[in-house]
C-alpha cells in the first residue's frame, strides 16, 4: 500500500491542526517515517535524476507548513544553525547524516557571539524522521550522497534564523527576506 505525499500533507494537517505543539509534531514525524519508504515518493521526489538542490513540493496555505525534497550529490558538512521561531523536521529517505544537537553556554548577552557546546551526536538513518523545535541548534555532516526531506513549520527565509561558529565562538544572524 502506497503512501502519497498528498496523504502525508492531510495528516500532518489535521494533526498540526489539533495540536501544533512538539507533541503533535512527533506524531507528524511518524507520519514523515511511512511517506520516506514509499517508492514512488522517493522515485517521483527524490529519484536518481534529479539535480542537486531543495525543492519545495508542498506549501500548506492555512498553516504555513512547507515540505521539501532535498537531493545532496556529494558530501557536505554544514555549520551549527536553528530556525529561530520556527521547527523543523528532517527525514531521511537514502544513506544517513550524522547529526550533531548543540547547547548555547553563554548568556546571549554580547552582540555577535556565541559559546557552544556539544550536547547530543547521532545517525539519522534511511526511514527516520526527527523533530527539531524552536530554538535547537543542530548541524548535519552528510558524509555521502543522500536524499532528505525536510518540513518547516513556516517559511524560513521570512523569519530570523541563526548561524553560529563554535571554532571562532560567534553566531551571525540571518535576517528576513522580504
Amino acid at each position: 500500500m502506497t503512501y502519497a505525499l498528498k496523504e502525508f500533507c492531510e495528516d500532518a494537517r489535521s494533526t498540526l491542526q489539533v495540536d501544533p505543539t512538539p507533541t503533535g509534531r512527533e506524531v507528524v514525524a511518524r507520519y514523515l517515517e511511512k511517506l520516506l519508504v514509499d517508492r514512488e515518493f522517493i522515485d517521483t521526489y527524490l529519484g536518481p535524476e534529479k539535480r542537486s538542490g531543495a525543492d519545495t513540493i508542498y506549501i500548506d496555505r492555512e498553516l504555513d507548513f512547507r515540505v521539501m525534497a532535498h537531493t545532496n550529490r556529494g558530501p557536505s558538512n554544514n555549520t551549527p544553525h536553528c530556525h529561530g521561531s520556527s521547527w523543523v523536521i528532517y527525514g531521511m529517505a537514502m544513506n544517513y547524516v550524522n547529526m550533531t544537537e548543540w547547547e548555547r553556554v553563554d548568556d546571549g548577552a554580547r552582540s555577535g557571539v556565541a559559546e557552544l557546546k556539544v550536547s547530543e551526536k547521532y545517525q539519522l538513518g534511511e526511514g527516520e524522521a526527527r523533530v527539531y523545535n524552536e530554538g535547537v541548534i543542530h548541524s548535519l555532516d552528510r558524509p555521502l550522497e543522500t536524499r532528505l526531506v525536510r518540513f518547516t513549520g513556516c517559511d524560513l527565509d521570512k523569519i530570523k534564523r541563526y548561524r553560529y561558529d563554535p571554532e571562532r565562538r560567534s553566531v551571525k544572524t540571518l535576517v528576513p527576506v522580504p
